[in-house]
């Protein structure tokens, strides 16, 4: 039962960092959005990181794959859970 306990905490932990994610970029586009009014140009920002850009990408590209494995396997437990019932 300890593996099927791990398995439930790390699917509740890649969704607390997936929605972590997103609110900070959503809540730091408003707050920039308030102080200049035009959102931030993010390839502007990426582009003064230098190197780290590549870091960047890697770690948005693969909370976005863990988003996408979430949803899948929730699309797939909830397709599992319904069962077609035959009458005879």
């Amino acid at each position: 039962m300890e593996k099927g306990r791990w398995k439930v905490h790390g699917i509740r932990l890649s969704w607390l960092i997936v929605v972590v994610w997103f609110s900070a970029n959503l809540l730091s586009q408003a707050i920039y959005l308030g102080f200049n009014g035009e959102p931030y140009d993010a390839n502007a920002i990426l582009s003064g990181l230098g190197y780290w850009y590549w870091i960047c990408i890697a770690v948005e590209l693969s909370i976005w794959v863990t988003l996408g494995l979430l949803v899948m396997h929730k699309l797939r437990i909830r397709t599992a859970d319904d069962g077609i019932l035959e009458s005879v």
